[in-house]
């Protein structure tokens, strides 16, 4: 709490604005700034301390607050400056090559997405499948339909104009799990589950229609006010968190994700199958309700993939 603190030398009373800020669990450090020889009025004193907020942050006693409720303000400006590159990317790459690159994303987001789940195909043989239109051969026919089902997805998502919604998440469940052996592919579970080899336990099916109700209305409300890889990326944990399909819940959650980053003019991304490991941690912190954490791994995942845009740090 900043408060006046009055000196008296010989006949003259002095005033400053001071501050005991904590620096350790015992030792305080006392920031005082001259405010004159007559007392300041309130005006004067929320100036004053304004400055020792100031002065504090500068000597590094007080760490700068984010403008964003989970991200740094450091990788905001990277993600900023990751949109910025994009969009001129988008303008000064032709368009042949803007659908090569594209083509290419819809590759690896697709192979890359189904490994995670246990696909068994290669990046190459997903690219022969949806580039050339090659079926490799001894590949099972669930893991070719996966693929299908993957392009299908991302199609759908760059043609559908509206927003996220409850009917847009069955519609985009049921592409990705079509011809896939899953029985109630794109409807909301009326069974519980359970997910092999971890700890979260999906909530009961009686329970899914509130959880997603309250999902859909977290997202409604916060969707202007965070920032567009916070609502992406936190929207995907509440997800794969609720689980509300027979299978597919993961492919489904990234697929939102990188919808919600395209709708908000950001590049989309993939979570490396290499990586799997890491990104199940990071799940893991979500589950636990550590979001701030969870964004922050989130983010170094997938930031390598801004070179592709021609994205570098700016220099100080």
């Amino acid at each position: 709490m900043t408060y006046i603190e009055t000196i008296r030398r010989g006949k003259k009373e002095y005033y400053y604005l001071t501050k005991n800020i904590r620096i350790s669990k015992h030792k305080w450090k006392k920031i005082r700034i001259y405010a004159g020889d007559k007392r300041p009025s309130k005006k004067e004193v929320s100036r004053f301390a304004k400055k020792i907020e100031e002065k504090a942050k500068e000597e590094g006693l007080i760490k700068r607050r984010s403008r964003f409720l989970y991200l740094t303000d450091e990788d905001a400006e990277t993600l900023q400056d990751l949109s910025e590159s994009y969009k001129e990317w988008l303008r000064r790459t032709p368009q042949s090559a803007r659908k090569k690159l594209e083509g290419d994303f819809v590759i690896r987001f697709t192979y890359n997405s189904n490994a995670i789940e246990g696909n068994r195909l290669t990046l190459r043989q997903t690219a022969l499948i949806l580039k050339d239109k090659v079926i490799p051969s001894g590949i099972r026919a669930e893991d070719y339909n996966e693929a299908i089902n993957g392009k299908e997805c991302m199609d759908y998502l760059k043609k559908y104009k509206g927003d996220f919604n409850k009917k847009m998440l069955e519609k985009l469940n049921g592409i990705l799990t079509k011809n896939t052996g899953v029985i109630y592919g794109g409807r909301i579970r009326f069974f519980n589950v359970q997910i092999e080899g971890s700890e979260h336990v999906p909530p009961k099916h009686e329970e899914l229609k509130k959880h997603l109700d309250n999902l859909f209305k977290w997202y409604s409300a916060d969707k202007n006010r965070l920032h567009p890889f916070e609502l992406a990326s936190l929207t995907h944990a509440k997800l794969t968190w609720i689980h509300p399909f027979e299978d597919g819940n993961g492919r489904t959650a990234r697929a939102i994700m990188n919808f919600i980053l395209m709708k908000k003019g950001y590049p989309m991304f993939f979570i490396p199958y290499e990586r799997r490991e890491a990104y199940y941690q990071t799940l893991e912190i979500a589950d636990k309700g550590n979001y701030k954490g969870y964004v922050t791994r989130i983010l170094r995942l997938i930031i390598d993939q801004i070179r592709m845009y021609g994205h570098t740090k700016k220099k100080k």
